[in-house]
């Protein structure tokens, strides 16, 4: 059998990334026909619960404030009866985020309908006749992020295992919306601190060569400062096993002060002739210099057109 769904974002709440959920007021809405009821308007005390129900269920619902279920019987112009299951749910949806590109990423934040019935028995589509909408005037985290005016339906299938020879499909539908992170927090406060601190190595260059204690306490000073601007990311995002963009700007930063830490320790070295040290140093100096000033370029160069890219395709996809 067939059921079509619809859902209205009310109002979409605080999205936590370090808890991988969001909180929502949606309202959801499943009809399909029943056949028994056809032609049937003049009924009015019908027991809706009597009749065949597709077992519908919210998978990723962690909790809620609010949960409300009716039913409703409509008809289309020829008569033919659908039977219109409503929801209205406030609560905690929890939500895998995709954080690779942290913090120039987008989310997607989906509330997924599946089923206790089996994909034989039953299909979710998005319904052809009544539009998922949201209401990004309500947002409240729009200080954190930009919501999109977009609602995207996909079927998916979900696969539990009963036994080792028995493998049961269920269908699924992802009802979800779209929010883009508002980076300027992490640019100005993470990227560009960072930035200050990795170019401030270059101070110690102001130093004698014949003075390598000075430096080196002055090098290993930084590079602890950088370890702290991570720790500080890490207790902004949830326990993953991969690096996002702003963790590898910083380990590159933590790696460059570790090289300049290791070239002031080398140059010690040629202490018995100066000029020769002298000149070593400068030209050091002005390799680390525009080695810098090349990754800061290929770094926001990549950002950009990343960002760029990801938002062509969004409205690529949902306008054409």
């Amino acid at each position: 059998k067939r059921v079509q769904l619809k859902i209205i974002f009310l109002k979409i709440g605080e999205i936590n990334t370090i808890g991988e959920q969001f909180h929502a007021d949606v309202y959801i809405q499943a009809r399909w026909r029943e056949p028994k009821l056809d032609n049937c308007q003049h009924l009015t005390d019908l027991n809706l619960s009597e009749y065949w129900n597709p077992l519908l269920i919210i998978q990723n619902l962690v909790d809620h404030t609010k949960r409300k279920k009716w039913q409703e019987l409509s008809f289309n112009s020829r008569g033919h009866a659908f039977i219109v299951e409503c929801r209205r749910i406030k609560g905690h949806f929890s939500e895998t985020l995709e954080l690779a590109e942290f913090p120039f990423d987008h989310q997607s934040l989906n509330v997924v309908v599946t089923s206790e019935l089996s994909q034989e028995k039953l299909q979710i589509v998005e319904d052809d006749e009544d539009i998922s909408s949201i209401n990004v005037s309500c947002f409240v985290d729009e200080q954190e992020w930009s919501l999109f005016d977009l609602v995207e339906c996909i079927s998916t299938v979900t696969t539990k295992q009963f036994s080792p020879k028995r493998n049961i499909r269920f269908p699924c539908l992802q009802l979800g919306c779209y929010a883009a992170r508002r980076s300027g927090f992490f640019v100005w406060n993470v990227i560009l601190i960072m930035a200050f601190i990795s170019t401030s190595c270059f101070t110690t260059f102001a130093v004698k060569p014949s003075l390598p204690q000075n430096r080196l306490q002055l090098s290993i000073t930084l590079m602890l400062t950088t370890k702290v601007f991570k720790l500080i990311v890490i207790n902004n995002l949830p326990k993953i096993s991969y690096n996002t963009r702003l963790d590898r700007y910083i380990l590159f930063c933590i790696v460059f002060n570790f090289i300049v830490t290791v070239w002031h320790a080398f140059i010690s070295r040629f202490g018995y002739d100066l000029d020769l040290q002298e000149s070593m140093d400068n030209w050091a100096f002005l390799t680390l210099v525009l080695f810098y000033v090349l990754f800061l370029a290929i770094f926001s160069l990549i950002v950009t057109i990343t960002v760029s890219y990801t938002l062509f395709t969004f409205y690529l996809f949902f306008f054409f």
